[in-house]
């Protein structure tokens, strides 16, 4: 089955009750939200950019159906540790606080653990400065960074992001 441990994911009350809790935590919030449509539109991002440097570069594709579950999982969890900042743990850290409640995800979906590290990873180093490189971590980062409609943002003048992490087109 396609995306067999996403729809276990999604299945989970715990999770859906996270995300809901993320989502009435950022009803205020002037700058962009994190939610499970956020989470979706950087699942849906990431795997356009997957896909389109496959074709670039002719690679293999034996296993995309497994690497699509991956990202899928990491997109869904990668934020999920904003909720700390809402109840004043690590402020500044949420990417950190994700990866305990990823791993916890992943172990009860029963997801391999050597895929988990690298899911875990991935949502560790989600909030840096993009490489040029296409592993999990970059393409997450790569798909946060353009899910965000920044053009178009009515918080643009309060906005902290720097000029050139800003995405100001819907084109990359």
């Amino acid at each position: 089955m396609e995306l067999e441990y996403t729809q276990q994911l999604l299945e989970d009350q715990e999770y859906l009750a996270l995300v809901k809790r993320l989502e009435q935590q950022e009803r205020q919030r002037l700058f962009c939200r994190h939610g499970l449509s956020h989470f979706l539109d950087v699942a849906r991002i990431a795997w356009i950019i997957t896909l389109e440097q496959i074709e670039q570069e002719g690679m293999n594709v034996e296993h995309l159906a497994q690497y699509k579950d991956q990202i899928y999982l990491t997109a869904l969890l990668h934020d999920l540790g904003r909720l700390a900042e809402y109840n004043h743990i690590r402020s500044h850290d949420h990417a950190q606080e994700g990866v305990n409640i990823a791993w916890k995800f992943l172990k009860r979906i029963g997801y391999p653990e050597h895929k988990a590290r690298e899911i875990v990873n991935a949502i560790k180093e989600h909030s840096g400065d993009e490489k040029s490189n296409y592993d999990l971590s970059n393409i997450i980062q790569m798909a946060d960074n353009r899910s965000r409609n920044c053009f178009f943002c009515g918080a643009q003048e309060q906005c902290y992001w720097s000029e050139e992490r800003r995405n100001k087109t819907i084109l990359w």
